[in-house]
């Protein structure tokens, strides 16, 4: 926690920019799905109001369209055709748009639980390493930003552009499993559990790797990222941001029992000059 704070000062003693006029529609997010972002939409949202005083008051954009892709979005960005997004870093990203290097998910996003097929329940158990993983196959989204995972662990996998298809091609045993963050995989189940009864979350098992995503900006709009670096600091240092992520995380945290399970170590390609993640936020040591 403390090393996120001196981040964030560092990033606020370094930005002297003049705000542009506020946009009179709002803030304009290509992210807006409900469901699947409400932590970060109501993250943004905190932020805007506890910086309103000084920046002016402003609120999310609504918007009636849905999600495009990740890649999409960015494009929309570098075009300024929307304001802000949350994405994962690459040494590309990194070099074409502004961000604040701190993860918004505190390291969650890193720690993922295995669906699989309740037949393949015995086999897994035997699983205890990165090698024997490496003999069973996983199956992903290939247009997802931590895809390369698999290549970068020597992992076999199945790669889906259309990732709707996985838990049904996981029933039909197309591959061996389906890992999800800790706040996706009961839900992804309780979803479609008329569909697909035969899923479960395997209970011994998790992967780690670094996946941290930030808040990115257009290079040309500094000023807006002065804001949010200004916000973030605030809600760090009154505890509003530990509140906020427990409310939304704090249930799957202890429903996922990660100190009882085996964590398999996976190298996640970040690009370099990335700062370590704080997952104090959520995540506490184990006494010796």
């Amino acid at each position: 926690m403390r090393g996120l704070l001196i981040v964030l000062l560092v990033l606020l003693g370094t930005l002297t920019v003049t705000a542009p006029p506020l946009r009179a529609d709002g803030l304009r997010l290509c992210q807006q799905a409900p469901d699947k972002y409400a932590y970060r939409l109501e993250l943004t949202e905190l932020i805007l109001q506890r910086t309103a005083a000084r920046y002016g008051e402003w609120s999310i954009a609504p918007s009636t369209q849905a999600d495009p892709t990740q890649e999409r979005c960015l494009v929309m960005l570098r075009d300024g055709l929307v304001d802000m997004a949350f994405v994962p870093p690459t040494a590309q990203r990194l070099h074409d748009f502004a961000v604040i290097p701190i993860d918004l998910h505190a390291g969650m996003l890193g720690y993922r639980l295995l669906l699989i097929h309740k037949d393949a329940a015995a086999r897994f158990a035997g699983v205890n390493n990165l090698e024997q993983l490496r003999q069973l196959t996983g199956g992903f989204g290939n247009q997802w930003a931590d895809f390369s995972v698999f290549a970068s662990n020597q992992l076999p996998v199945v790669g889906m552009a259309n990732p709707n298809t996985l838990l049904a091609m996981l029933n039909k045993h197309r591959f061996d499993y389906f890992h999800r963050g800790l706040h996706e995989a009961w839900g992804d189940l309780q979803a479609h559990a008329e569909e697909f009864p035969d899923l479960m979350v395997e209970p011994h098992l998790a992967l780690v790797y670094d996946l941290p995503v930030y808040f990115t900006f257009n290079r040309s709009n500094l000023a807006l990222r002065k804001r949010f670096a200004d916000g973030l600091a605030q809600l760090q240092a009154d505890g509003s941001l530990r509140r906020l992520f427990l409310r939304h995380y704090g249930k799957v945290a202890e429903q996922a029992q990660l100190p009882k399970r085996t964590l398999i170590p996976l190298n996640y390609p970040n690009p370099a000059g990335v700062p370590a993640i704080d997952t104090g936020l959520w995540l506490r040591p184990s006494p010796p």
